[in-house]
């Protein structure tokens, strides 16, 4: 076994699943800190977004 299969079977091992996203460039970083507080906080799950020019929030759907 590879090093990175046991990585993802140890990853499987949490309850966690790979997934395969496009996403927009300049939202990068703020997408992988929401994706690392979700993991590190399972009860919670993400419900609005703040418009970056207006400062609105906006549920998500």
């Amino acid at each position: 076994m590879t090093r990175n299969q046991k990585y993802e079977q140890k990853q499987k091992a949490k309850g966690l699943k790979k997934v395969t996203l496009w996403i927009p460039d300049e939202s990068e970083v703020e997408i992988k800190q929401m994706i690392e507080f979700l993991i590190d906080n399972p009860d919670h799950i993400p419900f609005m977004a703040r418009n970056v020019r207006t400062g609105r929030m906006k549920k998500a759907i």
